[in-house]
């Protein structure tokens, strides 16, 4: 019973985190890799992962076998691959068919995936466990690969190879940043275009894109406020931006972690309050599926005419009327006294 329940673990640690190589005419182990999306409507950038072996522990082998390295793994996913929910699932092929192996013996490697540069992409902490039999031919006189298992190690410390269901998974994680524009006030321009700044800022480490994609908004050509702006940098400059009255501007797929600060030009020289500029939150960060940031101009006069421009028409039309009635009397006058 104890020996069927051993077996039985070892083929859950298998099927748990990849596909391990059994035969000698199948000497290649791998294991799962999945890349998933936090939001919908964002798109993952193309991305190569890579995972490195480090030699461990070698038992039931001649005295003094080393273990042999192990190259890099790597698997790689295009640009707009990953996906919500589940995640797409690719396996990462560990090279084991090239390896002179010294001696019979089980090998046992830690496996750990590289960091990389991506912004928005979520490295996997994990550390697995990967543990090679290796058995003597007789026939070939070599030694080759009988059995590979992984599992994760013990990581919370109470002496057991911890399992977990799954594998390497890694997630793109972004989300979109608009600027919404409202003018109130009797004297407020609807017209008018507003020039707003905004800068991104990356995070230290990080490689970014050379431009995000921004929908909505206009651009000033030969003064006149028109057109649309397409992109923006994540570089630290301010970049601007030009609104009218209930028009936004959007940019898209920005990775968590960017920070950013949106300003607006003084118009208070025109008459105008100092804007009021609303942030979704205090740390001015990407870190949700969608952030706005609301700007309102205000501009309120009071009109000084002595006579309610609304009700002028009556006004002029009670003094017609007046003046008709006066008309009518002073001519029948005139005519009876003549």
């Amino acid at each position: 019973m104890k020996k069927f329940m051993s077996l039985l673990l070892a083929l859950l640690l298998v099927m748990s985190l990849g596909a391990p190589a059994f035969a000698e005419d199948d000497k290649d182990a791998s294991f799962n890799k999945i890349y998933k999306l936090e939001n919908a409507d964002t798109t993952s950038p193309a991305e190569t992962f890579t995972f490195n072996f480090s030699k461990g522990q070698v038992t039931d082998a001649a005295e003094g076998t080393v273990a042999p390295a192990i190259p890099d793994a790597t698997v790689s996913f295009a640009a707009g691959e990953a996906v919500t929910n589940a995640g797409l699932t690719k396996p990462v092929t560990v090279a084991l068919s090239d390896i002179t192996w010294p001696s019979v013996g089980i090998y046992t490697y830690d496996v750990k995936e590289v960091p990389g540069s991506t912004p928005g992409v979520t490295y996997s902490n994990d550390t697995l466990k990967m543990k090679v039999t290796v058995a003597y031919d007789d026939q070939t006189q070599t030694y080759y690969t009988a059995f590979v298992t992984m599992s994760l190690v013990d990581a919370d410390g109470d002496g057991q190879t911890d399992v977990k269901t799954g594998a390497f998974e890694n997630t793109y994680s972004a989300g979109s940043l608009a600027v919404t524009k409202t003018v109130t006030g009797n004297m407020g321009d609807r017209d008018k275009y507003f020039a707003i700044n905004v800068t991104l800022t990356g995070e230290d480490g990080k490689t970014y894109p050379n431009q995000y994609t921004v929908s909505g908004g206009s651009k000033l050509i030969d003064g006149t406020a028109e057109g649309t702006t397409t992109s923006i940098s994540v570089n630290g400059k301010s970049h601007t931006f030009y609104l009218k009255h209930d028009e936004t501007f959007t940019i898209k797929n920005l990775p968590y972690g960017v920070t950013y600060t949106v300003a607006e030009a003084d118009y208070t020289t025109e008459g105008y309050e100092e804007a009021e500029i609303i942030f979704p939150d205090q740390n001015k960060k990407i870190d949700t599926a969608s952030e706005t940031v609301t700007i309102t101009n205000n501009k309120q006069a009071t009109v000084d005419t002595g006579i309610v421009l609304d009700s002028l028409p009556y006004v002029l039309l009670l003094v017609l009327s007046i003046g008709g009635a006066v008309l009518f009397l002073l001519k029948r006058r005139s005519s009876r006294e003549s």
